[in-house]
C-alpha cells in the first residue's frame, strides 16, 4: 500500500491563504499571526522597487507571507528569508515546499543582528521587513516567547534593522519597510543617518477619516533623491469584504479567475 502523505499542518497550526496567486503559509493557532501589514508591505515593496534587479532580503521573515507574495503575486525575487526563531523557521521551510517555491524562497536560520557572519556585504538589490513594531519597554510582554519576539523589540529594534538593512544592500540598491504611524519621525531620521535615503512615504489609514495607522517607507542606499509622499491608503471601504477597492484587490482572485 502507498504511504499515506504526512498532513500539510499540525494539531496546533493553521494552513492559511492570501492573497490573490493561492500564497498558503503555516502558523501556529496560539502564536503570532500575520496581519494585513504584510500584504501591503509586499505590494509596496514590488510597486515601488520597480528599478531593483537582483536578489532580495527578508528580515524576519516569520511564516514567509511577505517573501511568498513578492514571489508569487508580484513576480519578484530569489529572495532570502531570515527568520530567527527555530520553530517558526521550521514552519517556513515546510511552507516553502507547500508554495512550490523551492527555486524562489530560501529561508535562513539567524539572527539580523549578527548578520554579518551570515551573508557577506552588499549581497542584495532590494530588502523587505514587517518588523517588531512595539518597544520592548512598551507596555506588558506577552508571555509566549514567539508572540513576544513577533511582536516586540525584544531581539532586535529599528536601529538593528536599519543597520542590517544597510549591510545587506549593494550600492543603489533599496530597503522597504512598514512601522507604527507614531514612529515614522524616528525610523526616518535611524534611515537617513544610516545613509539609507527616503525616497517613498506612504501612510495607512483604517478608514477615509481615521488617523493614520501604519506607514510604508522605501529608502535608497547612498542616493538622496528626495522624498516623494503618495496618497493616503486607505484599508476599510465599500470594496469586497469591507475593505477599500485597492486593498480588496490584493486579498482575492477576481471572481472571474475563483470560477475557473
Amino acid at each position: 500500500m502507498p504511504e499515506t502523505p504526512p498532513p500539510e499542518s499540525g494539531p496546533d497550526e493553521t494552513l492559511d491563504s492570501i492573497g490573490t496567486a493561492g500564497v498558503r503559509v503555516l502558523q501556529r493557532r496560539t502564536g503570532y499571526r500575520f496581519t494585513l501589514d504584510a500584504v501591503l508591505l509586499a505590494h509596496f515593496a514590488a510597486t515601488e522597487g520597480t528599478g531593483a534587479t537582483g536578489r532580495l532580503l527578508e528580515l524576519g521573515a516569520g511564516s514567509g507571507v511577505v517573501s511568498f507574495l513578492l514571489v508569487k503575486q508580484f513576480g519578484l525575487g530569489p529572495v532570502d528569508a531570515l527568520e530567527l526563531q527555530p520553530a517558526v523557521y521550521a514552519r517556513l521551510e515546510r511552507a516553502v515546499a507547500l508554495n512550490a517555491c523551492e527555486d524562489r524562497v530560501k529561508p535562513l536560520l539567524g539572527d539580523l543582528r549578527r548578520l554579518r557572519e551570515l551573508v557577506p556585504s552588499g549581497q542584495y538589490a532590494h530588502v523587505v521587513s514587517n518588523p517588531p513594531f512595539r518597544r520592548a519597554d512598551a507596555g506588558v510582554r506577552s508571555p509566549d516567547d514567539e508572540r513576544a519576539v513577533s511582536k516586540s523589540e525584544v531581539a532586535c529594534d529599528a536601529r538593528d534593522v536599519v543597520a542590517a538593512a544597510r549591510h545587506a544592500l549593494m550600492p543603489g540598491g533599496s530597503v522597504s519597510l512598514v512601522y507604527p504611524a507614531t514612529r515614522v519621525a524616528e525610523v526616518l531620521g535611524l534611515l537617513t543617518q544610516a545613509k539609507l535615503y527616503p525616497s517613498v512615504l506612504r501612510l495607512v489609514h483604517s478608514r477615509v477619516d481615521a488617523p493614520a495607522t501604519r506607514f510604508l517607507v522605501h529608502a535608497l542606499r547612498d542616493r538622496d533623491r528626495g522624498l516623494a509622499v503618495r496618497p493616503p491608503l486607505i484599508v476599510h471601504g465599500e470594496g469586497p469584504g469591507g475593505y477599500s477597492t485597492e486593498v480588496a484587490a490584493l486579498m482575492e482572485p477576481p471572481l472571474a479567475e475563483q470560477g475557473r
